[in-house]
């Protein structure tokens, strides 16, 4: 009987092993990426172009530099077939990108589970795995692992992520790799500068004031920003000692014809000196300084006086130059500011009285918030620690997020949009403020904290940005370019911004004399740029002293040439110009041709011979970014063109 049970035992095993060992290759057979493989032959046989089917196999990318296998193309079999470019999903080519499949793999870009072969743990949407598939709206987050620069090609969004990043100072509250601390207004002397009504409208709602301002909105109540600005008013006194001068009798009291004749001519002044090239005034003019048209009945007379005449000494480091106004000038346009820049609807408010306590409370509230953090006030310190480190922010784990009871998708890219969007909708005690990003500017400033990883990225693949400059010019050429903030647009050997074009080899460029005239009397090349060249009124002394300079050290010597101007010689440079290479698409000559590039009416009075045949023969070495286009001109060809420019005089 115990045999009898035993041999049937043995029987059933016997009979589920073999279903188990037939099961097995079943299961394999019908494994999802084979089916995927078998609808891939199925469509390539269907197309015109003969496209050679595939093994039914598990295909996979060693990437070897960053450690990697991805088996993603088990799937994605079409990504280097142009043929499969409209082809459905997941076997269409895939778009162009400067990197190649095979040596970067795929999720080094896409994240998600390379080593996996089913479609949902290949995306990472399983339990436990922390880096599932970027969306597609963040993907250019995997660019910034090894693009470091500032402007990322082919990466528009990461750029822009990063450039909101340094422009809104996060790194007054994080520390963040990479990033450094920019300079804002300091508030030393706020109380001399503005008045108390203006302070209140302006904490609680910065952008309405301005809307382009960089201040975020901190939602402060109407008892926040009343002691706050009770607070701030305290600080009478400037940075460095500095004090403000008294007004000038013309301007203390003016009154009747004379008070309009001021404020005429102020109009004019503030006209020639071109200060919306910088400034907007009713919604026209630049954008890289503050709105001026309330500016009237925001700041007191004698303050706008003082920081016209020297705005340096009031705020160290601020890039609005020092415009060389005689003292009845300066006093016009003074008085033609606050007669017309006025908020004519704002109210008069109410009377008040500060609390007997509002110094100790204000105080408490500008550390709460680390005001400064950006901001300088008699010698106070920002927090070391008040936000997280978001350095490595990228790999953040979600186990370590709060979502409190947002309700919104439980991942980091969304977690870091809806952060950047409402900052304190995880909790009401966070103190971010609100930097009232469009949903296109906290997606990029989401993206460029996304690229922030720990990912070994090997050292070979990494491009760093490049290192600043250190160039200071010394003398009174240094002193004036201090004066006159020129960095703030101008580039010099590396160093300044590119709002307005590079004078490293300004002298090889662009003749004495024209320079000397420009400097007289500034004008734009191209009318259809907003930028232009202040009116600094410069006098003749200082202008020899920026020419002399440019003249012994803004040039290369590689860039001198002679032309021959020979008649014939020009003749054959006007038919390259007009006929062979049709300049005039692109710039005009006597009001004929193109508005692209700038006019070259009398360009033989404005530029160099030498500067020009260089630039012919290879614009993009000069100015990578420029659209000019490089003809490969031969030697004799860029000779003739020269000739024809420098005869137009």
């Amino acid at each position: 009987m115990n045999s009898s049970k035993f041999r049937v035992a043995f029987a059933v095993s016997g009979l589920l092993f073999l279903i188990v060992l037939a099961i097995s290759p079943l299961k394999d057979y019908f494994r999802e990426w084979r089916g995927y493989q078998h609808r891939y032959n199925a469509l390539v046989s269907q197309l015109p172009q003969r496209i050679q089917p595939v093994d039914i196999a598990i295909k996979q990318v060693w990437s070897q530099k960053l450690n990697r296998i991805d088996r993603c193309e088990t799937c994605h079999l079409g990504v280097t077939q142009a043929a499969l470019a409209h082809a459905p999903q997941p076997f269409r080519k895939h778009p162009w990108v400067y990197h190649d499949v095979e040596e970067f793999g795929c999720t080094t870009c896409h994240e998600g589970q390379g080593a996996a072969t089913t479609r949902e743990e290949a995306h990472g949407q399983v339990k436990y795995w922390e880096r599932p598939l970027l969306p597609a709206a963040y993907v250019e987050a995997s660019c910034g692992k090894c693009h470091k620069e500032e402007n990322v090609p082919e990466a528009p969004l990461l750029t822009l992520g990063r450039k909101l990043i340094r422009e809104s100072n996060c790194v007054a509250c994080h520390k963040i790799a990479g990033f450094s601390k920019q300079w804002v207004p300091s508030l030393n002397g706020i109380g001399a500068k503005v008045n108390r009504a203006w302070i209140v409208s302006w904490l609680k709602d910065p952008e309405a004031y301005d809307p382009l301002s960089k201040m975020p909105n901190f939602h402060f109540t109407d008892e926040e920003a009343n002691v706050l600005a009770d607070f701030l008013m305290t600080f009478k006194t400037f940075s460095n000692g500095a004090e403000l001068e008294p007004l000038p009798k013309s301007l203390a009291a003016p009154s009747g014809p004379a008070a309009d004749k001021m404020v005429a001519a102020g109009t004019t002044l503030f006209r020639e000196a071109r200060c919306i090239t910088c400034h907007l005034v009713n919604g026209r003019g630049g954008t890289s300084a503050p709105e001026l048209a309330t500016v009237g009945s925001k700041v007191s007379e004698r303050w706008l006086y003082n920081y016209i005449e020297e705005p340096k000494r009031l705020q160290p480091g601020v890039e609005m130059p020092q415009y060389r106004f005689k003292k009845p000038e300066l006093a016009s346009v003074v008085a033609y500011m606050k007669n017309q820049f006025v908020d004519y609807g704002a109210q008069q408010p109410p009377p008040h009285t500060p609390a007997p306590n509002f110094y100790e409370k204000g105080l408490a509230l500008f550390k709460k918030y680390n005001c400064a953090g950006c901001h300088t006030l008699a010698g106070m310190q920002g927090a070391e620690v008040m936000g997280p480190d978001l350095s490595f922010i990228g790999s953040k784990r979600l186990y370590e997020i709060d979502f409190g009871e947002s309700g919104i998708e439980q991942t980091l890219p969304s977690y870091l949009f809806t952060k950047l969007k409402h900052p304190r909708v995880f909790s009401s005690a966070m103190k971010m403020p609100d930097y009232q990003f469009t949903n296109e500017q906290a997606r990029a400033v989401a993206v460029a904290l996304l690229s922030m990883t720990d990912d070994p990225i090997p050292d070979a693949l990494t491009i760093q940005p490049q290192l600043e400059s250190t160039f200071a010019p010394q003398g009174k050429f240094g002193k004036l370019v201090d004066e006159l903030a020129c960095l703030g647009c101008h580039k010099m050997e590396g160093r300044g911004k590119e709002i307005a074009p590079d004078l490293s080899l300004e002298a090889s460029q662009a003749r004495r004399k024209w320079i000397e005239g420009y400097f007289k009397v500034p004008y734009s090349l191209r009318p259809i740029l907003t930028e232009r060249m202040p009116n600094l009124f410069l006098p003749d002394l200082e202008i020899k002293t920026i020419v002399d300079y440019m003249e012994t050290v803004f040039r290369a010597d590689s860039l001198e040439r002679d032309i021959n101007m020979d008649a014939g010689i020009i003749a054959q440079g006007r038919i390259l110009y007009y006929g062979t290479y049709g300049c005039q698409s692109c710039h005009q000559i006597n009001l004929k041709g193109g508005y692209v590039g700038p006019p070259l009416d009398h360009v033989g009075s404005r530029l160099t011979p030498g500067w020009v045949f260089h630039w012919l023969k290879n614009p993009q070495a000069f100015k990578p970014e420029t659209i000019e286009p490089n003809n490969k001109l031969t030697d004799k060809e860029a000779e003739d063109l020269t000739a024809f420019l420098m005869s137009l005089k």
